[in-house]
Protein backbone atom coordinates (compact mmCIF):
# COMPACT_ATOMS: atom_id res chain seq x y z
CA UNK A 1 0.00 0.00 0.00
CA UNK A 2 2.82 2.40 0.80
CA UNK A 3 4.35 1.97 -2.64
CA UNK A 4 1.07 2.75 -4.38
CA UNK A 5 0.59 5.91 -2.29
CA UNK A 6 4.14 6.98 -3.10
CA UNK A 7 3.59 6.24 -6.81
CA UNK A 8 0.40 8.32 -6.87
CA UNK A 9 2.11 11.15 -5.03
CA UNK A 10 5.11 11.06 -7.35
CA UNK A 11 2.84 10.92 -10.41
CA UNK A 12 0.91 13.97 -9.19
CA UNK A 13 4.19 15.82 -8.56
CA UNK A 14 5.49 15.08 -12.06
CA UNK A 15 2.17 16.03 -13.66
CA UNK A 16 2.17 19.34 -11.78
CA UNK A 17 5.79 19.96 -12.76
CA UNK A 18 5.02 19.39 -16.45
CA UNK A 19 1.96 21.65 -16.28
CA UNK A 20 4.09 24.42 -14.75
CA UNK A 21 6.55 24.16 -17.66
CA UNK A 22 3.70 24.31 -20.18
CA UNK A 23 2.23 27.33 -18.39
CA UNK A 24 5.62 29.09 -18.39
CA UNK A 25 6.03 28.56 -22.15
CA UNK A 26 2.51 29.87 -22.78
CA UNK A 27 3.27 32.98 -20.73
CA UNK A 28 6.50 33.42 -22.67
CA UNK A 29 4.56 33.19 -25.93
CA UNK A 30 2.06 35.77 -24.68
CA UNK A 31 4.80 38.33 -24.10
CA UNK A 32 6.73 37.55 -27.27
CA UNK A 33 3.47 38.14 -29.19
CA UNK A 34 3.30 41.59 -27.62
CA UNK A 35 6.81 42.28 -28.88
CA UNK A 36 5.95 41.04 -32.35
CA UNK A 37 2.79 43.18 -32.43
CA UNK A 38 4.97 46.26 -31.90
CA UNK A 39 7.61 45.29 -34.48
CA UNK A 40 6.60 48.12 -36.83
CA UNK A 41 6.68 50.85 -34.17
CA UNK A 42 9.57 53.22 -33.64
CA UNK A 43 9.79 52.39 -29.94
CA UNK A 44 10.10 48.67 -30.69
CA UNK A 45 13.48 48.22 -29.01
CA UNK A 46 12.63 50.54 -26.12
CA UNK A 47 9.75 48.38 -24.84
CA UNK A 48 11.78 45.14 -24.79
CA UNK A 49 13.03 45.64 -21.24
CA UNK A 50 9.60 46.56 -19.90
CA UNK A 51 8.00 43.51 -21.54
CA UNK A 52 10.77 41.32 -20.13
CA UNK A 53 10.12 42.71 -16.66
CA UNK A 54 6.38 42.06 -16.99
CA UNK A 55 7.15 38.49 -18.09
CA UNK A 56 9.34 37.89 -15.03
CA UNK A 57 6.72 39.43 -12.77
CA UNK A 58 4.00 37.14 -14.09
CA UNK A 59 6.18 34.06 -13.64
CA UNK A 60 6.90 35.10 -10.08
CA UNK A 61 3.26 35.97 -9.37
CA UNK A 62 2.18 32.51 -10.53
CA UNK A 63 4.91 30.83 -8.48
CA UNK A 64 6.71 29.37 -11.50
CA UNK A 65 10.40 28.56 -11.35
CA UNK A 66 12.56 30.83 -13.47
CA UNK A 67 16.09 29.71 -12.65
CA UNK A 68 18.02 27.57 -15.13
CA UNK A 69 14.99 26.90 -17.32
CA UNK A 70 14.93 26.87 -21.13
CA UNK A 71 12.07 29.36 -21.26
CA UNK A 72 14.27 31.79 -19.32
CA UNK A 73 17.40 31.13 -21.36
CA UNK A 74 15.74 32.22 -24.61
CA UNK A 75 14.70 35.50 -22.98
CA UNK A 76 18.16 36.01 -21.49
CA UNK A 77 19.74 35.47 -24.91
CA UNK A 78 17.39 37.99 -26.48
CA UNK A 79 18.06 40.57 -23.73
CA UNK A 80 21.84 40.09 -24.03
CA UNK A 81 21.59 40.61 -27.79
CA UNK A 82 19.64 43.82 -27.21
CA UNK A 83 22.28 45.11 -24.81
CA UNK A 84 25.40 44.13 -26.70
CA UNK A 85 24.55 44.61 -30.36
CA UNK A 86 23.93 48.03 -31.89
CA UNK A 87 22.55 46.73 -35.21
CA UNK A 88 18.78 46.98 -35.49
CA UNK A 89 18.39 43.96 -37.78
CA UNK A 90 20.26 41.69 -35.37
CA UNK A 91 18.18 42.95 -32.45
CA UNK A 92 14.99 42.34 -34.43
CA UNK A 93 16.24 38.87 -35.39
CA UNK A 94 16.76 38.01 -31.73
CA UNK A 95 13.18 38.98 -30.94
CA UNK A 96 11.88 36.96 -33.89
CA UNK A 97 13.93 33.96 -32.77
CA UNK A 98 12.48 34.27 -29.28
CA UNK A 99 8.97 34.31 -30.70
CA UNK A 100 9.65 31.41 -33.07
CA UNK A 101 11.03 29.31 -30.21
CA UNK A 102 7.95 30.07 -28.10
CA UNK A 103 5.59 29.15 -30.93
CA UNK A 104 7.40 25.86 -31.54
CA UNK A 105 7.47 24.90 -27.87
CA UNK A 106 3.80 25.72 -27.32
CA UNK A 107 2.87 23.87 -30.50
CA UNK A 108 4.68 20.78 -29.21
CA UNK A 109 2.63 20.84 -25.99
CA UNK A 110 -0.66 21.15 -27.89
CA UNK A 111 -0.21 17.86 -29.71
Amino acid sequence: MTKSVYRISNNAYETNKKQNIIDAWKISLKYSKILMDHSNNDDYFDIVYGIHHEYLSELQRRGLNFKNKNYMQVWDTMINTQKRNPKRDIKAGAIKLLHQTNVQRCDRFNR
